[in-house]
């Protein structure tokens, strides 16, 4: 039976636990969602070869040296709404939420060189871009016909009681799971072959990438581009969980609660090149290459656990570590019509089973071996249009397709975004709107595929942004 509850609780809270770093933060912290300014936005964010937008750099650096002014950009607008629906074994869940956010402020110097050199100028740049956005959320609720006990108890077996830690150490101390004939050995408190769980997740922040971009321009033919890039990434994740025994006798444990809070935050480094050939007048053709992120990441983690039998138990853990995030390589092409307006595609590849965790203290073989296992290439298409309707009115179209990066389907996170956007543009003043409507899904489990229903999550992101900017 259990005992020696007092002990058991202060090695939980000592016990270094490495629970929530997973493949999947390394996933999670490796995408990217480009945003930055609403005339970017409004295209699509298909301007790798078009330039002189302060949004491109952080796709193709080289898009600075088509600057031919300074400029100044901030984007203090931007508000999101999100619509998650969520089947779960057969009951649907909604979820609606919005998030206010700025996602841009950038400033390009440019320098005409006058001498007879066939380099017509240079140019700085300096800001920030949103590179990620990870406000959204949803909420699972069903019936299933396994407790979350069972898992608890098939993660539990073999180690000694008093060893138990993470959120395995919170279900003993709070009777969801029991010894049995050993103290090596244990059973579920709940038989109940009708459960009904639900679980609600929500999340928020972002990466913020301050950009330092460098570029030149080369007889308006070559222009190439070099970017050094410092992401700031917060990250929080508030997860509730709730089971509840529906048979008609239940045993003594009738009711389990669970929440959890998780906070990442950390900087990064990564170094972009790029260059954007123009062999016509008409035609642009570019490439770009973006080194691995190298992060430094802080994450703190609560975990608290209760049930009808007892009081909340929790415990909280404090950890850092590093994450190299794969590389990524652009090609970019785009037509440009008599300087009234364009046509450009872009496309982006990377590998996320390139992935790598690491700390000093630990060796994250487990995680790093399923980042290389479940995660593989992915494939972005952006493809983008502006056209000048009168002298100083312009209208924006867009379209992104991005892959399922992961492999054998076990999961399917693919998503569109179609984009639409308009603006007005003066010798020196500009402001730009753009909306754009993002559509992706993906499978959700209540706590281990093994042993729960999977959960069939599709998100709905409607984004409107305001884009106001001066040319000098």
């Amino acid at each position: 039976m259990k005992k020696f509850l007092i002990s058991t609780i202060i090695l939980c809270l000592a016990t270094v636990a490495v629970k929530a770093q997973s493949d999947v933060d390394a996933f999670r912290f490796s995408q990217t969602n480009w945003q930055g300014t609403a005339r970017f936005m409004g295209a699509g964010g298909a301007f790798g070869a078009v330039g002189a937008e302060y949004s491109a750099l952080s796709i193709n650096p080289a898009s600075i040296g088509i600057y031919k002014k300074s400029e100044f950009s901030f984007t203090p607008v931007v508000i999101s709404f999100f619509n998650t629906s969520s089947d779960y074994n057969g009951k649907t869940s909604n979820y609606l939420s919005t998030n206010y956010s700025l996602t841009n402020f950038g400033m390009v110097l440019t320098a005409p060189i006058r001498n007879e050199s066939a380099w017509k100028g240079m140019q700085f740049g300096f800001g920030y871009n949103r590179i990620n956005d990870f406000n959204n959320g949803f909420r699972v609720e069903g019936v299933d016909n396994s407790s979350i006990a069972n898992y608890y108890v098939d993660m539990a077996n073999g180690t000694y009681y008093g060893n138990l830690s993470d959120d395995v150490g919170l279900a003993f101390d709070t009777w969801v799971i029991d010894t049995a004939n050993s103290p090596y050995s244990y059973y579920p408190l709940s038989n109940s072959n009708e459960v009904n769980q639900k679980k609600s997740v929500l999340t928020s922040g972002g990466i913020d990438e301050m950009n330092l971009t460098l570029g030149g321009n080369y007889d308006d033919k070559l222009y190439i581009g070099a970017t050094i890039g410092i992401p700031f990434l917060k990250y929080r994740e508030s997860v509730t969980f709730q089971e509840d025994n529906l048979d008609e006798n239940p045993q003594d444990l009738t009711q389990i609660k669970h929440r959890s809070k998780l906070d990442v935050n950390g900087t990064g480094i990564n170094l972009k090149l790029g260059l954007i050939y123009q062999p016509v007048d008409f035609f642009r053709i570019g490439a770009a290459f973006h080194t691995p992120t190298y992060y430094s990441l802080r994450e703190d983690y609560i975990s608290e656990m209760e049930t009808n039998l007892s009081a909340a138990f929790k415990y909280e853990n404090e950890y850092k570590y590093k994450l190299t995030t794969p590389l990524r390589v652009n090609a970019n092409i785009a037509f440009l019509i008599k300087g009234r307006a364009f046509i450009s595609a872009d496309y982006e590849f990377t590998n996320y089973g390139m992935a790598k965790m690491y700390a000093s203290d630990y060796g994250f073989y487990d995680e790093n071996a399923n980042i290389s296992k479940k995660y593989g290439a992915s494939h972005v298409i952006r493809i983008g249009g502006e056209v000048y309707l009168t002298k100083h009115f312009l209208c924006r179209l867009g379209y992104n397709f991005q892959s399922n990066p992961y492999k054998d389907n076990i999961n399917n996170t693919s998503s569109h975004l179609a984009a639409i956007g308009v603006g007005y543009r003066s010798s020196s003043f500009f402001v730009d709107f753009a909306y754009n409507l993002k559509l992706s899904k993906e499978d959700h489990w209540m706590y281990s595929p093994e042993y729960a229903y999977r959960a069939e999550n599709s998100y709905n992101t409607n984004r409107f942004a305001v884009t106001v900017g001066y040319k000098f």
